[in-house]
C-alpha cells in the first residue's frame, strides 16, 4: 500500500484527540471523510486499526498502535525536511511537542516556552499534561518529542535537568518541629501522606536506605490536598522544595539529614534523532535550569 501524508496525518490525529470528529475539524475534514479514510485503510490493510469502546472512545488495536509509532517518526522526518528547506531560506521553522507532569508544567514549562518564544518566534509549541508515566508512555510511543520525567529513566536519552531536595513538612504542633532538621531514623511510625507523581518510589527507597518500613496513611493526587491534610495534623508529608510553592498556616518544613535528592531529566526517545525544535527545547530548558540543584526552590 502507498500511504499520502494526509492519511498519515489523520490517524496520527485520531489518536490525539481520541474523536474523528475533533481530527477532522483540526484537519479541515467532514467526519464522513474522516470515516470513509479510515475505513479504505484498514480494507487496504485487511486488518482494524481502531475500535470503539463505550468506556475509552476511540481506541487503537495492538497493530494500529505500532503503526502510529512508525507514522510519527515519519511526520517527524517530514518535519526535518521542511525545517531543513526552511533554514535554506534563512528561515525558522518547526514544532516541538513536551511532555510533563504537574509540577514540572507548574515550575519548569511557562518560563521555557516564554524564552523559546522570544527567541525561536517561527517555533509551535505543543504542551500535554500528565502522570510522570504517562509522560513515559508518551516517550515510548512516540507521542511527545521530548519529556520532563523523573529518574529511573533507562529507556530514554536522558540530559539531567535539576537536583531537587527532599525535605520534610509537618505541622507546627508536632515535637519535631523544635529540630533544625529531621534525621530519617526519626520518622519512623510518622503517619505518613504520600502523593503520587514520582514520589512514592523514591520515599519508600528512603526509608529503605534505613531498614525502615513507611506508615503511610493517605495517598493522594495533589499537593494543596496533603498540605491541608499537614495543616489538619493527620500526617507529614515527605516532598522536594521545588515542589512548594507556598505553606499553609501552621505548617513548616525542614531539612532532612543525610540530604536526599531526586534527579529530574530532559528525556527523548533517541538523541540523535531530534529535530531543530526539540533541540531548542533542550537548550532553552538547560540554559534556564540546568546544574541549578534546588535548595531553595525555582
Amino acid at each position: 500500500m502507498v500511504w499520502n501524508e494526509t492519511q498519515i496525518q489523520l490517524l496520527v490525529k485520531i489518536s490525539e484527540t481520541g474523536s474523528f470528529t475533533k481530527a477532522g475539524e483540526e484537519l479541515h475534514m467532514t467526519q464522513p471523510a474522516v470515516s470513509r479514510i479510515v475505513a479504505a485503510v484498514e480494507s487496504e490493510l485487511g486488518t482494524k486499526l481502531i475500535v470503539r469502546s463505550k468506556r475509552k472512545g476511540v481506541v487503537f488495536t495492538d497493530v494500529g498502535e505500532r503503526i502510529l509509532i512508525l507514522f510519527r517518526n515519519v511526520l517527524g522526518e517530514l518535519q526535518k525536511v521542511d525545517e531543513l528547506v526552511a533554514a535554506e531560506k534563512g528561515l525558522e521553522i518547526g514544532k516541538v511537542h513536551i511532555g510533563a507532569y504537574p509540577t514540572a508544567c507548574t515550575r519548569f514549562i511557562p518560563k521555557i516556552i516564554r524564552t523559546m518564544e522570544e527567541k525561536h518566534p517561527g517555533l509551535e509549541i505543543k504542551l500535554s499534561e500528565g502522570s510522570v508515566d504517562q509522560v513515559k508512555e508518551w516517550l515510548r510511543t512516540r507521542s511527545v518529542d521530548v519529556g520532563i520525567t523523573i529518574s529511573p529513566d533507562h529507556d530514554f536519552d536522558i540530559i539531567p535537568l535539576v537536583k531537587d531536595e527532599f525535605i520534610v513538612v509537618i505541622h507546627s504542633n508536632h515535637p519535631l518541629v523544635q529540630n533544625e532538621f529531621i534525621q530519617i531514623p526519626e520518622l519512623e511510625g510518622e503517619n505518613l501522606i504520600l502523593g503520587r507523581g514520582g514520589y512514592e518510589s523514591p520515599v519508600h527507597a528512603i526509608f529503605n536506605e534505613f531498614k525502615m518500613k513507611p506508615k503511610v496513611r493517605f495517598v493522594v493526587d495533589h499537593l494543596d490536598t496533603a498540605l491541608s491534610m499537614v495543616k489538619e495534623d493527620l500526617g507529614i508529608i515527605i516532598t522536594t522544595r521545588g515542589a512548594l510553592s507556598s505553606l499553609p498556616e501552621q505548617v513548616i518544613l525542614r531539612e532532612l539529614k543525610p540530604n536526599m535528592f531526586r534527579d529530574i531529566n530532559i528525556a527523548v526517545p533517541d538523541m540523535n534523532d531530534i529535530s531543530n525544535a526539540t533541540d531548542a527545547f533542550i537548550q532553552t530548558a538547560c540554559s534556564l535550569f540546568s546544574d541549578k540543584t534546588s535548595k531553595r526552590g525555582i
